[in-house]
């Protein structure tokens, strides 16, 4: 990283005046960003870079270091290669417009994030403009916070979906802050205080035991419909191990090794760029090689599917298999996870096959349940 190296300076400007310029230097170039702050010939001290003099002198001399430590501030805080020109543009940026949709729209397509999580915050930004049409940085106040989450839950927006559209509020509220600095009211989301667990407890729901062995047995009748079976065998798979829908849509015969005499699966999950390696012959006995085996000569077929089309599906054939639950394939998922901490599987363990980065989200699933903990403790 070669760092930008800031300095106080300051030019003429009007006869006796100068302007005061922080000075930002890289690669042997440089900027001037200016102060907005004017001062007499005889009030500036160039040995020490100071006001003196002055009636006003310390509130501009701190004016002065607060505007160049948040220049450094944009850099330190930036995810990637930081130039003069993407300090000037970040800076213009925040001098042109208090609008704060406007902010949040140029921060989405040039933060350094993943297309699919840039997608997420313009859905965001899509419900705040319906929510209040235009809105200043000065108006992100507790109230506009409250109001927003009063107009999703009268959208009928689902307790985790509010939590995560709050949460990519607070997160452009932040980075106003860091541009606006006092312009934003402080302390606009001081009243929510929402645990991860509690902002995970609507996306918990998981299948039991029981829940299973009825869609295996489901499958098993000789008058399922065709149709219903390939959808549950493919939520199935993904309860056998854990991967995420997105990851199973990716999935070919090259994910599928021989080693030993058992079957692994193999791949790198596309949400968080993390390696998953499971050895499905052995993790629920076998279950999930044995889907595969089933649909062997047509497996990309059988992984070929959209999320919101096999959700659909997926709906009808829970109902025909029993279940009245409401299921979708992120259950499959949470299925997996649960099934085995009942198991008493190690919650390290857990986390590789589930592909979590952190171990922290893990452990959600590490709730001990009552049956669990009497197993746990009969020693």
């Amino acid at each position: 990283m070669n760092k930008i190296k800031y300095s106080i300076c300051v030019k003429e400007f009007d006869s006796g005046m100068f302007s005061v310029y922080v000075r930002c230097e890289q690669f042997g170039k440089s900027i001037l960003i200016d102060t907005n702050v004017h001062v007499f010939h005889d009030e500036w001290d160039g040995e020490n870079g100071l006001i003196i003099r002055n009636p006003n002198a310390r509130k501009l001399n701190l004016f002065i270091r607060k505007t160049l430590y948040q220049l450094e501030e944009y850099e330190l805080d930036y995810d990637g290669e930081f130039t003069l020109s993407k300090l000037k543009e970040i800076w213009d940026g925040r001098e042109s417009s208090n609008d704060f949709y406007s902010m949040m729209e140029y921060q989405i397509e040039h933060r350094d994030i993943r297309e699919g999580t840039k997608g997420i915050h313009r859905r965001v930004l899509k419900h705040l403009r319906k929510f209040c049409k235009e809105c200043s940085v000065s108006d992100i106040t507790e109230d506009y916070a409250k109001g927003f989450i009063r107009y999703m839950r009268e959208a009928g927006l689902n307790q985790t979906t509010i939590g995560m559209q709050i949460h990519v509020l607070r997160c452009y509220y932040n980075i106003a802050r860091k541009l606006f600095g006092n312009k934003v009211p402080s302390g606009s989301f001081d009243f929510y205080h929402e645990k991860l667990s509690d902002r995970l407890k609507y996306k918990m729901k998981s299948l039991t035991d029981d829940d299973i062995r009825k869609i295996e047995n489901y499958i098993a009748r000789t008058d399922t419909p065709s149709r219903f079976i390939v959808t549950l065998d493919r939520f199935l798979f993904m309860a056998y191990t854990g991967a995420r829908i997105s990851d199973f849509a990716s999935f070919s015969p090259k994910n599928f090794t021989i080693e030993n005499g058992k079957m692994w699966l193999t791949y790198t999950s596309i949400k968080t760029n993390t390696g998953v390696r499971i050895p499905i012959s052995s993790i629920f006995d076998g279950r999930a090689e044995q889907i595969i085996n089933k649909y062997l000569y047509r497996l990309d077929d059988f992984f070929g599917i959209k999320k919101e089309l096999f959700n659909a599906r997926l709906k009808t054939a829970i109902k025909h298999a029993g279940i009245d639950k409401n299921v979708s394939a992120h259950v499959a998922r949470h299925t997996c996870a649960s099934r085995l901490v009942n198991k008493d599987v190690p919650v390290t363990t857990i986390q590789k096959v589930i592909g979590h980065r952190s171990l922290k989200m893990t452990m959600v699933y590490a709730q001990t349940s009552e049956s669990t903990l009497i197993r746990q403790l009969s020693i």
